[in-house]
């Protein structure tokens, strides 16, 4: 009974009735977002609540930091904070509030003249110094940004000329700074300016010598402004220069040389004699004499206002390097004044002579002035003053000097090569490079030779590079210092052998501006023994190439010394003309030979390129093209190896051609759209992917010379890997690919600004990206990659970019380390080892992503950024460095020596982060360094 009354329990509960019952509809909920307040608009709020003057302080300071304010915000903030500011007592606050005030005009889009009628209004009553300073500060600071409204300045200017007469020395200085800025030169009278520059010359007299300095300034302010200084205001500058205080003698100083540089022609009368002199022989004695200061920055601005003065007489130019102002302590005296005082003495001695008995006048020591020496000596003080900023002023000046005149450059010729012996670096520095800039007006004699090649021996490669431009630049008196520069050269080239590329770079130069000297020394330097058949020299040695390269380029100039070189002379020219054509200059040996490489070299390569693009732009269907891209990308890549001048187009068409072969292989596939392949399949397609990615990347990044059109075509196929690779990571991959969908998405609406900006029509694959993206509803990465797939398998190679001969590929040459197994490097494991890196890097465009990269044995990778100090420009060669630095080597204990390899590199990834390691970019072969990290030891 129990089971049947379960039984039909069951069958009641379990009867199922099916009623038709609508969906219920889906409401959506808008939630408004709470409106954020403005941090700083709340603690302005915040501010009448403070209770002590500290605490304001604090929320004052957090205003400053956070100043995020909306347009309509700005102004009932400038207003609190003036409520705020007279309701306060304490000045300090008052003038944190000001300075506030300040900064939130000045960075808003805030009616200027309404912020600056509230702060004259609220500093009428002030009276503390401090605050009126700040004040003025803030009225000068919003009055240059209102720089038409010339009304307003003269308020301003009013407003500071009512406390000139203030106590406090700070209100004067800010009163008169803001003269000097605000006051209109043009709109008012004559007689107005020249009132206030009256008003601000009194100040000049002031007793204290910070308003006297404010005052030399605002002088120095108005006159850069536009308004003239008169020569009439000379005699009283002057007596500036004997002020007790520096910083006022600095100000008159620079006022000097503006009236000496402005008003070179006028004449003054000395004070102690009747005798005329021009203003800028005079001005110039008057700054030679501040050399002897006792401050260090009077005498290094001193020295740097002589270095302009070009206008000055040769005779005060030349008495700077003259330390000769009296003998014996005597007034010096022609010997017709001398004869005529003899005659109107009447006094008889011995009668031989007229007063030969009457002592002579002299001097009492007390009265005479050593420091107002003049003109007297004042270079030489300078380069033996014990600061390093005088005697690089003094040098910078000598060298500015010495470039308008001949004589004086041979003068000071003795004292910059002193120079040299200078125990500071940049000091030696500047006189190589003054030295230099001089070349064309000096000739070095065997004596100066001497201390010249003596500083060969410096450590700092930045000087001995230095030296050898400057020996490169100058002009030998005779073949002997020809010989000593070669001797030295070498000398230093077996001591250094680093210098070898900035040594033959010397000697090439050297050869082309002596070739009478050279050819006196050639039996010598090629050792050629008229009776004799002396051993053949090594051609690999540095030494002998020095000599070959100062001899040919010599020979460059004197066909006669053509006759005396030897057969192997000759054919070690043919070897160093293929191998280093920029050193090695082309020699008439053989004329009909000559023509023929002219014209092999002229016009053959350019035949070649152009008629190999042509075949292609010719080809009858899209196999013959590819065939036809095949053969030439073989035929591109030898000829840029062959000639040197078209190898940058060479290798970019190359590079473009690979890229599309590579590009069509993937896409004829179908390999990058389907999820379903084998792990080698998939391993193929991911190789491919990255292959080329990066050969976009180096179309992009690692040419230059490409005019707007090369460079569109190049990024738009950028644009097409780009793509490509979206549609392989969304439909081949796991992957997520909003990042990459996001990136590609800007890069496209890039690239159409800049076609568009251009005026430069887009391909046919690139429009159609541009119409069928535009259609998107969701740029979700499914929708963006169903959209691209039928556009990627309308695929057709692109020709290669017309060839250029201005285009230039990146490259680096590795010159040391040399890397080898021959040579383990050996350090105590967990520390760092240094291993010196010298490379030249050739037409890099991006300097600042420049990487070393090492690539540890277990597969670790570390790039080091070097210091942009260890990049040198090389001279000459636009876009070519020198990297000087050392690579930082670590890791721990290995059994044996293993292979770190060492290669410059390229690092994209703040452009193109997305892509990830594909960002790295080798310019050169990994350099392999074995090494071997010790165990440290334990115990003595």
């Amino acid at each position: 009974m129990a089971k049947v009354l379960k039984k039909r329990a069951l069958a009641e509960y379990s009867h199922q009735i099916t009623t038709e019952v609508e969906p219920p509809l889906k409401k959506l909920r808008l939630v408004s977002k709470p409106v954020i307040e403005n941090t700083a608009t709340v603690y302005i709020g915040l501010l009448n609540k403070c209770k002590t003057s500290n605490e304001a302080l604090q929320l004052l300071l957090r205003i400053s930091e956070s100043l995020h304010f909306q347009e309509d915000e700005v102004l009932p903030a400038i207003n609190l904070l003036f409520e705020y500011y007279h309701q306060q007592t304490n000045s300090a606050v008052r003038v944190v509030v000001l300075s506030l005030i300040c900064d939130i005009a000045s960075d808003s889009k805030v009616d200027l003249q309404v912020v600056i009628e509230d702060t004259l209004n609220s500093l009428k009553k002030e009276e503390s110094h401090k605050v009126l300073t700040q004040g003025l500060s803030t009225l000068m600071k919003l009055g240059k940004l209102t720089p038409d409204n010339v009304s307003l300045h003269l308020k301003l200017v009013q407003f500071a000329k009512q406390h000139l007469n203030d106590t406090s020395y700070s209100v004067k200085n800010k009163a008169m700074d803001l003269i000097g800025e605000l006051q209109p030169l043009v709109g008012i009278s004559e007689s107005s300016v020249q009132a206030t520059f009256k008003l601000i010359m009194d100040f000049t007299h002031s007793q204290d010598a910070r308003v006297r300095s404010a005052a030399f300034n605002t002088v120095i302010v108005l006159h850069e402004r536009g308004l003239k200084l008169k020569p009439s205001h000379y005699s009283n500058i002057c007596i500036a220069l004997r002020d007790d205080y520096e910083i006022v003698r600095q100000a008159a100083l620079k006022l000097v040389w503006i009236l000496g540089v402005n008003y070179p022609e006028n004449t003054i009368v000395l004070p102690d004699s009747e005798e005329e002199i021009r203003l800028i022989d005079d001005a110039f004695g008057n700054i030679c004499t501040a050399v002897n200061d006792l401050s260090v920055r009077v005498r290094t601005q001193a020295c740097k206002l002589l270095g302009s003065m070009t206008a000055v007489s040769s005779k005060f130019l030349h008495q700077t390097l003259d330390k000769k102002l009296m003998s014996n302590m005597r007034k010096k005296k022609s010997a017709h004044e001398r004869d005529f005082e003899n005659l109107v003495s009447g006094e008889w001695a011995s009668g031989n002579k007229w007063a030969d008995d009457k002592p002579r006048e002299l001097i009492d020591s007390d009265a005479i002035s050593l420091m107002r020496s003049g003109a007297c000596g004042a270079f030489v003080h300078g380069l033996e003053d014990e600061f390093l900023e005088v005697r690089t002023a003094a040098v910078e000046a000598i060298c500015n000097l010495a470039q308008d005149n001949n004589q004086f450059a041979s003068v000071s010729l003795d004292f910059l090569v002193d120079m040299f012996n200078d125990e500071i670096e940049d000091v030696r520095l500047i006189a190589i490079n003054s030295l230099t800039k001089m070349s064309r007006h000096i000739e070095l004699r065997e004596d100066q030779l001497e201390t010249v090649l003596g500083a060969l021996e410096d450590f700092s490669m930045d000087v001995r590079e230095g030296l050898h431009l400057m020996l490169a630049s100058c002009r030998l008196s005779t073949k002997d210092c020809l010989q000593m520069c070669v001797d030295g050269l070498l000398d230093n080239l077996k001591k250094y052998p680093q210098d070898k590329k900035s040594t033959w770079h010397c000697l090439q130069k050297m050869g082309s501006k002596h070739p009478t000297l050279t050819l006196s020394l050639v039996p010598s330097l090629l050792a050629i023994h008229p009776f004799f058949d002396m051993p053949e020299p090594n051609v690999d040695d540095p030494a002998y190439i020095c000599i070959l390269i100062l001899v040919l380029n010599a020979a460059q100039h004197c066909p006669p010394m053509l006759q005396l070189f030897e057969e192997n002379t000759i054919k070690h020219y043919s070897y160093l003309r293929d191998t280093m054509p920029n050193l090695v200059p082309q020699l008439k040996f053989n004329v009909s030979l000559q023509s023929s490489e002219l014209k092999s070299v002229e016009t053959a390569t350019s035949q070649f390129l152009e008629s190999l693009l042509s075949k292609i732009e010719a080809a009858p269907s899209n196999g013959v093209r590819t065939e036809l891209l095949g053969a030439a990308e073989r035929d591109l890549d030898r000829l840029s190896q062959i000639d040197s001048a078209v190898a940058g187009s060479a290798r970019l068409s190359a590079l473009f051609i690979s890229s599309q072969l590579l590009f069509s292989k993937i896409i004829n596939n179908n390999m990058f759209c389907s999820n379903s392949n084998t792990a080698q399949q998939t391993n193929t397609v991911k190789n491919c992917m990255t292959r080329l990615l990066q050969n976009a990347l180096k179309l992009e990044h690692c040419f230059v010379g490409l005019d707007e059109q090369r460079l569109a075509l190049v990024k738009q196929f950028k644009l097409k890997v780009l793509a490509l690779h979206l549609v392989y990571i969304v439909r081949a991959t796991n992957q997520s690919a909003r990042a990459l969908t996001h990136f590609f998405l800007s890069q496209v609406d890039r690239i159409h600004k800049e076609l568009t900006e251009q005026k430069i029509t887009p391909d046919s694959f690139t429009a159609l990206i541009f119409k069928e993206l535009s259609k998107l509803e969701e740029t979700k990465p499914g929708a963006v990659a169903r959209c691209l797939q039928p556009l990627l398998q309308k695929f057709t190679p692109q020709s290669p970019p017309n060839p250029d001969k201005k285009i230039k590929m990146c490259s680096v040459e590795v010159n040391s380390p040399t890397g080898g197994a021959d040579n383990v490097l050996k350090f105590t494991a967990g520390l760092i080892m240094g291993v010196p890196l010298d490379a030249d890097l050739y037409n890099v465009p991006t300097p600042n992503f420049l990487r070393l990269r090492l690539k540890y044995p277990d597969q670790q990778t570390h790039l080091i950024v070097p210091r942009p100090s260890h990049l040198r420009p090389v001279p000459d060669d636009e876009g070519s460095y020198r990297l000087v630095t050392t690579a930082l080597v670590s890791h721990q204990v290995w059994t044996e020596a293993s292979a770190v390899e060492l290669s410059v590199v390229l690092d994209l990834s703040e452009k193109d982060s997305v892509l990830g390691p594909v960002c790295i970019i080798d310019l050169c072969k990994p350099i392999k360094l074995y090494v071997s990290p010790k165990p440290v030891k334990r115990g003595i």
